[in-house]
């Protein structure tokens, strides 16, 4: 299970960004460290009522008391400070649980060089939170998350070269009829 820990005060767009890139690619839940916000939730739990999956978004005042109960998880800081990621994939492939922190500003690095376990550099420049999620998970899954299943989806993209088709999946026949139908 991965994990996101989001420290900061994202803006809605952002946290919103946050939520889908981290779902679209293999993530099971964000923990965002500020004021609990519905519309967030109430975005992501009517996505997942359309497009299937399961994923949680959870408030929480200390990402200190997160990061310390976290006790079953290798936490990885995700920073342009770090050891390089190409250096630690095969290392961070071996855990099962695994919790990635990003964070809006600097966090105290000497708080979380005590509380996480790696720190991981995406890149040696400047970048965002969302883009470094996005290439830690695809890194991680080796590229698999780019065909994954989400269960009880209604809606499912047809891939094409020009234009773009969606098509609501009858999810009362058996997948198997379900998908045969949509080619």
């Amino acid at each position: 299970m991965i994990s996101i820990l989001a420290i900061g005060k994202y803006s809605y767009l952002n946290s919103l960004d946050l939520c889908l890139t981290a779902r679209a690619l293999g993530a099971s839940e964000i923990i965002f460290t500020r004021e609990k916000e519905p519309k967030i939730i109430r975005h992501m739990n009517g996505l997942e009522k359309k497009w299937g999956g399961k994923f949680n978004v959870t408030f929480v005042k200390s990402y200190k008391k997160v990061l310390k109960d976290a006790t079953n998880y290798k936490k990885v800081y995700l920073t342009r400070y770090g050891m390089p990621i190409n250096k630690l994939t095969y290392v961070l492939n071996t855990y099962k649980n695994i919790m990635l922190i990003v964070s809006f500003t600097e966090a105290p690095s000497k708080m979380l060089d005590i509380l996480t376990d790696f720190n991981v550099s995406i890149t040696e420049q400047p970048h965002c939170s969302i883009a470094s999620i996005a290439i830690f998970l695809h890194d991680f899954y080796r590229g698999r998350e780019l065909a994954m299943h989400f269960e009880n989806a209604k809606y499912k993209v047809i891939p094409k070269e020009h234009g773009l088709s969606v098509v609501k999946v009858d999810i009362h026949r058996p997948k198997t009829m379900a998908l045969r139908q949509l080619h």
